[in-house]
């Protein structure tokens, strides 16, 4: 659509635009919105004035066909530039309004009020066919969101500076004269915002401009029109925008009416709002690229219909500390939801529609915000003064007004919930995530990590980020696999382990570094593929056990164990007998365990047969053939103490047999005394075979049989720690007898 700018453009246009946003804000906040319904009704405007100036503001976006037309002989950047200044000055007429109030000459007031917001409105029509290319220009990338409500923030952040300082002026005075000065002040800041866009890094004019069929504004409508997702977008933005549009500008009415605050109270409740908007924002920039615009557009719509529901039911009991109380919260929520929402639509527009239809179908999205929006506000502004022609009291007339209000919003809540999720997380996840402490602190961080530009503070923030364990870190962490350094990808892969399920993203980003990893992070990958029962991976993990990756093996070898891979068990097995790499007889080892299975005994026993064995790897072998066998655990504290004092042996045995004859109420003089012998003397083997025999008659089962068919063999016998298991597996049999037929 138009020229793509560099990163180091992009970052100075940003600067650029950051400080006209503030400026601008400053200004709309002292020349629109309340401070004009207030100055409206000051001159003595109606109701039906007031929702005609909130309806100009609306009916501005369908003067961006004129913006499309000014495009033919300028840029991008210049015709937002001279619309804008156009715009400002268009409100110069407003200084005579005290004149003509001062000689009672208010109808006449009231005309040049609204020719002037009619006016500004129009040029700030034709200015915003360049708004949403313009910030796709400067935010091309994923940060598009973010960047989105960082501008509301700034926007908010300066309209509440500037709210405060007229509640200062109002509370002095609150006549004619201090709007006059007001607008005076917001004219000349105005002015000042324009000048700062003239000073953007131009993209250039549009290639897609009207004149040919393809990039024709019917032929872009009629061509996304056949998206059903595009379709209810549109519906569901058409109704919500009638109901926030009705009830946006009466907030300041209904404060006014039925709770007879002054106008410098007023300003106290539009600063209210500007804070539920700043809150909102500071919510959204954290979340809305990392959790998706589907989610927080349905939560901010959800926001605003709520927010509305006490005015339903609040007594209107005029000035006091709880109507005090209320308007400001109620301020505060309506506009966190109204805004909330609002950004959140825009997000999911830019993500919804293609590059090349982005000025025509923001034609199309301005003209269903304008639309909806005045003749929300209209229809608002007429429905009242029926309400209250018909005799209706203030209170039950605004009861009635926003409960249309409430119903319109719940009806586009409905559509809103069919949009497609675009990848982002569920609504229900969204609010885990909200209210999790740990889950906002992890997105705080990611928010840091895509600012940093230091590799040394990168890693530092990816390992707290690990330390975090919060699956929301995952999916920004798995963004950097491809950093060129391995504390980096290696951080980034480990916060995986603070999952609780893998989606598809993360399960294809694991197959990639199992394969593509080696000696580096493929180990990780692959004790996480394991871990989560990813079976994709399986042929994967048996190549992977022929790689010169020793520790990339020896977690393929515990990762096939968990996905019980029964090939994968022969490959192992033969790996653990041949290997003689500590690492990965250890991982076999624990492999075995992990099968659980009667082909893991064997395997184990002809690894005890090792005597090149380590002593640390023949106690892990002993003490996980213990756990296949169902000897009870406390078997690790004893073996512990026996490791630690081996003549200690026939003591410790000699106190298990104390301790089951007494907890049982039996004895057996046979075992008590074989027992004690064959800890002392290898060649006491023979007896304690016959007594295993003879205790299970015939009941010896398939674990039990393979263990006593080596009993006999001296190489196994010779290791007293291996006597000493089997020692304490018979005492388990006393006690269990039903251990005899595992």
């Amino acid at each position: 659509m138009t020229e793509q700018l560099s990163p180091f453009r992009i970052k100075q246009g940003r600067r650029i635009f950051d400080s006209y946003s503030a400026v601008n804000s400053f200004s709309f906040a002292l020349v629109t919105g309340n401070t004009i319904t207030l100055y409206a009704m000051a001159i003595g405007a109606s109701g039906t004035v007031v929702g005609l100036l909130g309806a100009f503001m609306y009916l501005s976006f369908f003067a961006i066909p004129l913006g499309k037309a000014a495009l033919r002989r300028g840029t991008l950047v210049r015709t937002f530039a001279n619309s804008w200044m156009l715009r400002n000055w268009s409100l110069v007429p407003l200084l005579f309004i005290p004149y003509l109030a001062a000689r009672g000459q208010n109808r006449a007031a009231i005309f040049i009020l609204l020719l002037c917001v009619f006016l500004f409105n129009l040029f700030r029509g034709v200015g915003l066919i360049a708004n949403n290319p313009v910030i796709g220009v400067l935010a091309p990338g994923k940060d598009r969101g973010e960047y989105i409500v960082r501008l509301s923030l700034i926007n908010n952040g300066t309209a509440l500076i500037a709210t405060i300082g007229l509640a200062a002026l109002l509370w002095m005075d609150s006549g004619v004269h201090t709007y006059n000065l007001v607008t005076l002040v917001g004219i000349i800041t105005g002015i000042i915002a324009s000048s700062l866009l003239y000073r953007l890094p131009d993209p250039g004019k549009p290639r897609d401009l009207p004149g040919s069929a393809s990039s024709s504004f019917a032929f872009r409508v009629k061509e996304s029109f056949s998206q059903p997702n595009f379709r209810r977008f549109l519906l569901s933005y058409l109704i919500m925008g009638l109901g926030i549009g009705m009830a946006r500008p009466f907030i300041i009415v209904y404060c006014k009416t039925v709770y007879g605050q002054t106008d410098s109270l007023v300003t106290v409740f539009t600063l209210c709002s500007s804070v539920g908007a700043l809150a909102m924002g500071l919510v959204m920039r954290l979340a809305i690229d990392r959790l998706g615009s589907k989610p927080m557009y349905i939560i901010f719509s959800t926001v605003s219909l709520l927010s509305l529901i006490p005015a339903l039911i609040a007594p209107g009991i005029g000035f006091g500390m709880f109507s005090l109380v209320f308007l400001c919260l109620f301020a505060a929520a309506t506009n966190m939801g109204f805004a909330g929402q609002e950004n959140a639509a825009q997000t999911y527009f830019f993500a919804m529609v293609p590059k090349e239809s982005i000025m025509d179908l923001s034609m199309l999205y301005y003209f269903i915000l304008g639309g909806t929006g005045a003749l929300g506000s209209a229809f608002g502004g007429a429905f009242l003064d029926l309400l209250t022609g018909a005799g209706l009291p203030w209170l039950w007339a605004f009861r009635v007004f926003f409960l249309a209000s409430v119903l319109l919003i719940w009806l586009g809540s409905l559509v809103q919930r069919k949009l497609q999720d675009m990848g982002s997380y569920p609504v229900k996840d969204t609010l885990a995530i909200l209210f999790s402490p740990r889950d906002m602190r992890a997105l705080t961080l990611l928010r840091r990590l895509d600012a940093n530009e230091d590799p040394d503070e990168e890693t530092e923030i990816i390992a707290e980020l690990g330390e975090v364990k919060s699956r929301v870190s995952v999916s920004g962490l798995l963004d950097h696999l491809s950093s060129p350094r391995f504390a980096v990808r290696y951080e980034a892969l480990q916060s995986v382990s603070s999952l609780d399920r893998l989606d598809s993203r993360i399960r294809d980003a694991l197959l990639r570094e199992l394969e593509e990893g080696a000696f580096s992070t493929a180990a990780l990958a692959a004790r996480f593929l394991g871990k989560f029962g990813v079976s994709q991976a399986v042929p994967k993990l048996r190549e992977a056990l022929k790689s010169p990756d020793y520790r990339l093996v020896g977690e393929a070898m515990l990762a096939l164990a968990r996905l019980k891979d029964g090939k994968g068990q022969f490959m192992v097995s033969d790996m653990l007998l041949t290997t003689d790499n500590p690492f990965l007889l250890i991982r076999g080892v624990q492999a075995m365990e992990e099968y659980g299975t009667a082909a893991s005994v064997p395997i184990l026993l002809d690894l005890l047969r090792n005597e090149a064995l380590p002593a640390h790897i023949t106690d892990e072998t002993i003490l996980i053939l213990s756990q296949l066998m169902g000897v009870p655990k406390r078997f690790f504290y004893l073996f512990e103490q026996y490791i630690g004092d081996h003549p200690a042996a026939p003591r410790i045995l000699e106190e298990v047999y104390d301790e089951y004859s007494s907890r049982f109420h039996r004895t057996d003089g046979r075992l008590q005394r074989i027992v004690s012998d064959f800890i002392r003397d290898v060649n006491q083997d023979s007896a304690f075979v016959r007594w295993v025999l003879d205790y299970g008659s015939g009941r010896t089962g398939v674990y039990s049989a393979l263990l006593v068919s080596v009993a006999l063999d001296a190489g196994l016998n010779r290791q007293e720690s291996f006597r000493f298991f089997l020692c304490y597996w018979a005492l388990s049999v006393f006690a269990n007898p039903a251990l005899i037929e595992k």
